[in-house]
């Protein structure tokens, strides 16, 4: 009977279909496809003819997935990726008059030091594309982008899956930050000194091993971290109000801890440097939108052999 009824299915159907799961909401996804609400309705009664199934029921906050759309909503989902990234290959882009829509997967911190130069460079060129951010959980990566939920993600450690296409942004070293006028920051600052000190600890990634605490048990040492955050926005008020160090790459200290009232010391100890990826899907490559702008990213963040060019 399915097999019969897939002869009423078109394309429009399938959209509706995915943006009612992803939203929950009849209303929502009205507003996404901006079509009203009565014809996303009526698209629903339609994929409801053809799979004999509710698909969606009512719930305490919209609607949910019946197990039969949950089913569906993977294979739908790739056929309209596909779809979409076939056509893409062979679409006319405008930068300049496009209005699509590129969506990231970073942190705040990334915004900052990555986002922000990207949006800049758009300006600059005068471009109508929409930047858009959503900070997926590091197992939702490879699905969102393989999904098209993504165009991109910016991460600062490898990710654990293989298949995506990657290039190194930047690397940037790490510096210790405290409040002007802590005690600490008047006598040479040594491994003793650090040590001694409570710190603040910033980490979105919990599964993560951090990079200052693994050269630390490499020196069988253990710091201790009194103030664990998932975001920067708090950092500077928790530092200004306490005796706290944190130790951060230098292009957080560059756009969140301003230098009137926080000083920067030199690590006693080593450490590798904080590394900054870009990640994409393999199968987004080809497309106009997609190349043009990895192409941004690439002015904005030369990579090694040319920024060697750029310093000779």
């Amino acid at each position: 009977m399915v097999l019969r009824n897939l002869a009423k299915l078109d394309l429009n159907l399938l959209h509706v279909f995915e943006a009612v799961y992803g939203e929950a909401s009849i209303t929502r996804a009205a507003e996404t496809l901006n079509v009203t609400q009565p014809a996303v309705s009526n698209s629903l009664a339609r994929l409801r003819d053809i799979f004999g199934d509710q698909l969606f029921v009512r719930a305490r906050q919209g609607i949910a997935p019946t197990p039969l759309a949950e089913t569906l909503i993977s294979p739908v989902r790739e056929a309209l990726t596909a779809l979409d990234r076939t056509l893409a290959r062979h679409e006319r882009f405008d930068p300049l008059a496009s209005e699509r829509i590129v969506s990231f997967s970073m942190s705040d911190y990334a915004e900052a030091v990555v986002l922000a130069p990207f949006v800049g460079e758009l300006n600059r060129l005068g471009s109508r594309l929409t930047v858009r951010n959503r900070f997926l959980a590091e197992r939702d990566l490879f699905p969102g982008l393989a999904s098209g939920e993504i165009d991109f993600a910016v991460e600062s450690h490898p990710l654990a899956e293989d298949g995506f296409g990657q290039r190194l942004l930047f690397s940037d070293e790490f510096v210790c930050v405290m409040r002007r006028g802590h005690p600490a920051a008047t006598e040479p600052f040594t491994i003793e000194r650090y040590m001694a000190l409570s710190h603040l600890h910033i980490s979105n990634r919990p599964r993560f091993a951090n990079l200052v605490d693994g050269a630390l048990a490499r020196m069988k040492l253990k710091r201790q971290v009194a103030v664990h955050l998932e975001h920067c926005l708090a950092a500077a008020a928790i530092l200004s109000r306490s005796d706290l160090c944190l130790t951060i790459p230098t292009s957080f200290v560059r756009h969140f801890l301003p230098e009137d009232d926080f000083v920067a010391l030199p690590r006693p100890f080593r450490m590798p440097p904080l590394q900054t990826w870009l990640y994409w899907h393999p199968a987004s490559e080809g497309s106009p939108a997609h190349d043009w702008v990895r192409g941004v990213l690439d002015e904005c963040f030369p990579p090694p052999e040319r920024a060697q060019d750029h310093s000779g």
